[in-house]
């Protein structure tokens, strides 16, 4: 007797599950490409449909590189993804970043507080307002003048350490981006820890700044697959794993360090650094105007890991054109040594009037920002009018930063480093030739209520640590033909090769 069965068999429902989810994506991939709100603008047709294939730029720390590939092609705005839009538009700053209300930060560019507790970075509304006010104190003028001696005080070991250095080899050779990280993580622990690491006196090689840049890479590509599920579980999990001894290290460290600092108390005329303005207005427990405990934990570790990062890559750089360019290197050590008659008259507030070493920072900045990224935001649900043109709701809009300041449509030869475009035009090297530069495309420590607040204190450092390199150094390029140092991975930030130089004491 026949039978007959309606149930279908383990294979039909592997080729029919196959069936629906190829049909699925093929009606996305429609849909993104000729439906979606984005669809009229313009960019290659693979990231309309999905954004996997820029995993692969974040995993290899060329996603900067491909934005400059796509700006290129594509114009000032550039559809990344399905629905996601990244432009170099000057006037962006102030539609994305500066409006009211303000545009919220995309969530899948951030990494998650390990304690539970929102850092400056992460904190939104209200919170971020809250921890921001909290903090504003540390990172006023008022304060930089008073973390003045501070911070010129590990400039003096960073001197001191380069001169036993340049003794060891019969060349004077140095790594001047490892000293520059010791300089950098020395300064910010100090100012947030009451206490420095001691890399400039000694010869460790701190985990700190191994664990800072490898922190950095695993968080974006983390952030970058966040969306897909159940890969970021996964990747997660892993980054967990291969992290959890170095990272139980730094937030034990961090906890004890801020514990010692806040039992040392308001010290005073005696001494002024971060936590200075917090005294007293910490507490265990939430709801309070002030900070709490966790939150300064969180605060203190990504302050200081800021603060290590971003310096080192700029002095790095900074040092790296300067010998690639010796004219400007020449200006510079006319300005410095012509400005000065004592060494000891070279600090924060007098190097501010320096227009040459303003402009070789800045230049620095714009051509080889330490963090190259993609600054997301979420459009409202209303849609905004973004650089003229009208953005749809639910969207998600960032300026491409380092594009943006290298780019022709910003800036007059955007690849050379050129001194002269951030000089004032009363100066005498002042080229009119850039006086059509975009100078609003360049925000180096961003705009609006989410900017860096450290930028006070990063440029104080690098002044002060130039013009002294300067006043005591003659500085060569160890190796003569590498035109490519700035060819670097970069995730959340640039990270720096080895740049060996050979260091002569100055003639006097």
């Amino acid at each position: 007797m026949w039978s007959i069965s309606f149930f279908p068999n383990r294979q039909e429902i592997i080729v029919f599950a196959i069936f629906l989810f190829i049909f699925y994506y093929l009606v996305f991939a429609i849909y993104n490409l000729y439906f979606s709100p984005l669809a009229k603008f313009p960019g290659p047709k693979r990231l309309a449909i999905s954004r996997l294939p820029l995993i692969r730029y974040v995993i290899l720390g060329t996603t900067y590189k491909y934005l400059d590939e796509l700006h290129e092609k594509y114009g000032p705005v550039v559809r990344m993804a399905p629905d996601e839009l990244t432009t170099i538009s000057p006037e962006a700053w102030k539609d994305v970043y500066t409006r009211r209300p303000q545009m919220t930060k995309d969530p899948f560019s951030m990494t998650p507080p390990m304690n539970g507790a929102e850092s400056l970075f992460t904190a939104t509304g209200d919170t971020h307002v809250r921890i921001r006010r909290n903090f504003a104190n540390a990172f006023s003028d008022k304060a930089l003048r008073e973390q003045s001696k501070i911070i010129e005080g590990y400039i003096e070991l960073l001197l001191q350490r380069l001169r036993r250095e340049t003794m060891k080899s019969p060349i004077g050779e140095v790594d001047l981006a490892k000293f520059f990280g010791y300089l950098s993580l020395d300064i910010y622990a100090d100012l947030m820890f009451g206490e420095s690491f001691h890399g400039l006196e000694g010869d460790n090689e701190h985990s700190w700044i191994l664990g800072f840049f490898l922190g950095a890479k695993f968080g974006s590509v983390r952030n970058s697959i966040q969306r897909f599920h159940p890969l970021e579980v996964i990747f997660g999990w892993l980054f967990l794993r291969l992290t959890a001894k170095i990272r139980a290290q730094n937030w034990k460290l961090a906890t004890d360090r801020i514990t010692n600092r806040l039992e040392m108390g308001d010290l005073g005329a005696e001494r002024s650094d971060f936590v200075s303005p917090l005294i007293g207005n910490v507490s265990e427990s939430e709801g309070g105007k002030g900070i709490t405990r966790k939150e300064l934990n969180t605060n203190g570790l990504a302050i200081v890991i800021a603060g290590c990062q971003l310096p080192t890559v700029a002095l790095a750089t900074s040092c790296y054109f300067l010998m690639r360019y010796p004219r400007t290197m020449r200006r510079l050590a006319e300005e410095v040594r012509s400005y000065y008659s004592e060494e000891k008259n070279i600090n924060v507030q007098s190097t501010s009037e320096l227009p040459y070493l303003e402009a070789v920072i800045n230049e620095t900045l714009r051509i080889h920002h330490p963090t190259p990224i993609h600054l997301p935001r979420n459009v409202p649900p209303e849609g905004a009018a973004i650089a003229g043109q009208w953005v749809p709701g639910g969207s998600v809009i960032g300026i491409a930063m380092q594009t943006a300041q290298t780019s022709p449509l910003n800036f007059f030869e955007p690849k050379v480093f050129h001194t002269e475009r951030f000089l004032p035009e009363s100066h005498p090297l002042y080229d009119v030739r850039f006086g059509r530069d975009q100078k609003e495309a360049f925000k180096p420590f961003s705009a609006g209520p989410r900017n860096c607040m450290g930028g006070k204190t990063f440029l104080a450092q690098a002044r002060v640590t130039l013009a002294r390199m300067i006043w005591n150094f003659e500085m060569e390029l160890l190796d003569k033909d590498d035109w490519n140092w700035t060819d670097q991975q970069a995730y959340l930030v640039f990270e720096p090769r080895a740049l060996h130089a050979k260091l002569k004491e100055r003639e006097v």
